[in-house]
């Protein structure tokens, strides 16, 4: 019975052992007891090395502190705990860096152990590299929320943006102004030279206004030739001077046409600000669109409404 007892508890060491994700034993202190599996090492730097070792002993402070209390809660609780965070290896002391590439993402589940087998309280921390998921997620996200020829910010996710800077500057009471670039003559160059010559000019046109913008803002592409610049903590009249330079950068860009034939792109262009409390979006893109209303085919003009 004995060495039936034994085999048995040898067969359930290895089987644990043999997982592929870890499982930290933490006590309530942040103590590592005991570690299990991680045998994938190319998810996994090797944990034994920090067992008898303190979160405080091998983390980044605020990590240990954010660790320390999950792994409380889940004890005072009885409950399972979940917790997502970014790590490199080469955070952690004391153990062999299988990566050293930006910080991997895990997600933990962290559950109280029902077992005196450490003569404290504990609990379980499974943890589950979820790095490629985190890329897949944001290559979604970057699918969703960008125009697909032209890498700048879509529609609706431009939209967002405005509204969600304009709640910031109101409650922050600073300047924001908004500036829409439209191209001249694009509907001319795409119908007489082809759509690949038209998205030639709308990414030429789109790397200018973002070479002049760079941090101050944030530029969405609202329809195939139309740009709208949302500027936060920018007044009009700054706003003005940096639509212009964008129109100016635009202009100086060479587009060929054909072998032998070239053409310049040239733009016409709208700003406003935020002005009142009651100002919201919508509010704004009118006085944009009014601005830039009759100005189709003047080459390099821009208003302020």
């Amino acid at each position: 019975m004995a060495a039936m007892e034994s085999r048995m508890q040898s067969h359930i060491e290895a089987i644990a052992n043999a997982m592929p994700d870890p499982i930290f034993v933490m006590g309530e202190d942040g103590t590592y007891l005991d570690v299990i599996g991680g045998q994938e090492r190319s998810l996994y730097a090797d944990g034994h090395p920090l067992i008898g070792k303190n979160y405080f002993d091998v983390l980044p402070e605020k990590m240990a502190e954010r660790f320390t209390k999950v792994v409380k809660k889940a004890i005072a609780s009885g409950q399972l705990q979940e917790i997502e965070y970014q790590l490199a290896d080469t955070e952690v002391a004391g153990i062999e860096p299988v990566s050293t590439t930006e910080g991997q993402w895990y997600e933990a589940r962290v559950y109280p152990l029902n077992s005196d087998a450490y003569q404290q309280p504990a609990a379980i921390w499974l943890a589950i590299n979820i790095t490629q998921r985190k890329h897949m997620e944001e290559q979604i996200e970057q699918l969703s929320s960008r125009d697909p020829l032209t890498d700048l910010y879509n529609r609706d996710f431009f939209l967002e943006i405005v509204d969600e800077e304009l709640s910031k500057a109101r409650l922050n009471q600073r300047p924001l102004s908004l500036a829409k670039i439209n191209l001249d003559c694009f509907k001319r160059i795409t119908d007489a030279y082809g759509h690949e010559i038209g998205d030639k000019a709308i990414l030429t046109a789109a790397h200018a206004i973002s070479h002049v913008i760079a941090d101050l803002g944030y530029i969405g592409r609202l329809s195939c030739d139309q740009f709208m610049i949302v500027l936060p903590d920018i007044k009009a009249v700054d706003a003005f001077r940096i639509t212009k330079l964008a129109q100016e950068t635009i202009s100086a860009q060479t587009i060929a046409l054909t072998d032998s034939d070239t053409t310049c792109l040239t733009s016409h262009a709208g700003v406003t600000e935020l002005r009142e409390e009651s100002d919201d979006s919508q509010m704004l893109f009118k006085r944009v669109n009014k601005a830039i209303k009759g100005l189709d085919g003047t080459r390099e003009v821009i208003k302020i409404q």
